[in-house]
This record gives structure tokens, sequence and C-alpha cells, in this order.
């Protein structure tokens, strides 16, 4: 599929210390029916990713190590060209189509952000469906207390609207991702569900530590509780006191 005449597409992918994954997830880009405008690396990780095993193709930014997925995305953010984001993450996947279908969908309707289903691959078996972010605006309002598929795999977004917004929040530790997607709903922006693209999130090892999300849910809070719901509020503060619970008996 050949790039529209108004829509340039910009892929932004952080990377730390993945070495072969990023080239798996390097190749289910550039095999796309749908050819992006760039592909950007915003590599941040403790050694340098090895020029060898990167496609050519993609663009690499050099941070300082660990600067965390928030920033580093919205580096590449900011130096790109395109007038589209995709985010993906250096270890997960896009099934072949799923570009294509995310640009038709920018092209149909007015969104400012299409966000794809996720499905979810463990280490060991098959991949299943995992979330699908909900088409009405009132389902939409669930990232108040829980993350319903709003993530850095599956979110392709107006680089006008994520600049306008200020992108991720750096300063988070976690729960970033839920974050701007509260942040679109308060802006009044639409946000459209695209069941046809399909993201994949791989499970492995080396998941971000509970007392981090703890933290970043604490802070999530705390930002956005006037803009709550009593009931969502309460929804809120509930998931936090569960997952602090599991944390202290060791789950």
């Amino acid at each position: 599929m050949s790039l529209a005449s108004n829509l340039r597409l910009s892929v932004v992918i952080p990377t730390a210390d993945r070495g072969e994954a990023v080239r798996r997830t390097l190749g289910s880009v550039f095999g796309q029916s749908y050819r992006p405008f760039e592909v950007i690396l915003v590599d941040n990780g403790k050694v340098a990713l090895d020029s060898a095993i990167i496609d050519l193709r993609a663009s690499i930014i050099r941070t300082e190590p660990r600067i965390g997925p928030g920033r580093a995305r919205n580096i590449g953010a900011r130096t790109a060209k395109g007038n589209l984001i995709a985010f993906l993450d250096d270890d997960d996947l896009w099934q072949p189509s799923y570009l294509e279908h995310v640009v038709r969908n920018f092209e149909r309707s007015s969104a400012d952000a299409v966000l794809g289903v996720l499905m979810r691959q463990p280490e060991k078996g098959e991949a299943y469906s995992y979330k699908h972010f909900p088409c009405k605006p009132e389902e939409q309002r669930r990232v108040f207390y829980s993350n319903p598929g709003f993530g850095g795999q599956n979110l392709t977004i107006r680089r006008d609207v994520f600049i306008e917004l200020g992108g991720f929040d750096e300063s988070l530790p976690a729960s970033e991702d839920r974050d701007l997607a509260a942040r679109l709903l308060i802006a009044g922006k639409k946000l459209i569900s695209e069941p046809a693209a399909i993201a994949v999130l791989c499970d492995h090892g080396g998941a971000r530590a509970r007392h981090s999300m703890l933290r970043g849910n604490w802070r999530f809070i705390t930002k956005h509780w006037r803009n709550m719901r009593i009931n969502e509020l309460y929804m809120a503060l509930s998931v936090l006191t569960k997952r602090y619970v599991l944390l202290l008996l060791g789950r």
C-alpha cells in the first residue's frame, strides 16, 4: 500500500538492551503492507545497539542510558517528520496489515488517535486476545481506574496533538500510557479503536517492578482525581489497594 498524499507516518520505538528482540520487532515493521515514512529507534540501553543487527532503513537516536520509555518516546516524537506517529515497544510485534488498517482509519475519520487491538503472546504457547480499547467515549473513561488497552504497542496519534499535550509524562514511574489517554479524553480528543489492526504484546522475563507500578498508579490518581467521577476514584483506589496487598503477600 502506497503512502496517502496527505499522511506521513513515523514509527517510534524506544529500545534498551534488547539485542535480537529488537531485530524481530523491526522485521514486523518493515514487513508491513503499508510503508512508513520513517522508523526511529531511540536507543537508551546501557550498551549501544549493535548496528550489525539493525536494519539500515531505521535511524537510531542514541541517548543517555535508561531514560525511561516515556522520555524516549518523546524524544523520538519530537524528532519525527511525519504527521502521524505510531509507537511500538522493542520486544513487541505488529501483524503485517497493522499500519494499513490504522492509516485507513485516519483517512476516513477525524480521529486524533487510533488504537489497535492487543493480543498477548506467552513465552510458551499460542497468542490470545488480550485487550480491545473501547469504542464509546463513556467506556473509554475506564482509563481513570484501569488500562483497557492503550499502550506503547498499539497507539498511533497525530503528531500535532501529541506535541500539544506535551507527550508522555516523563515524571511517572509507570502508568504513563494511561495518563496520556486520560489527558486526551479530558482535552476532548477523539480516540478510535481499529479492530482490524492487531498488535502482539510478547511476554518475557524482566517485567516492571511492582513497586514502580504502585508508585505510578498513586501518582496517576493524585494527578487526575479532580477529573474523576466518584465511582472512578473509588475503583482506582480499590485497584491500588488490592495491588498493595498482593505486594505485601509476595504475590
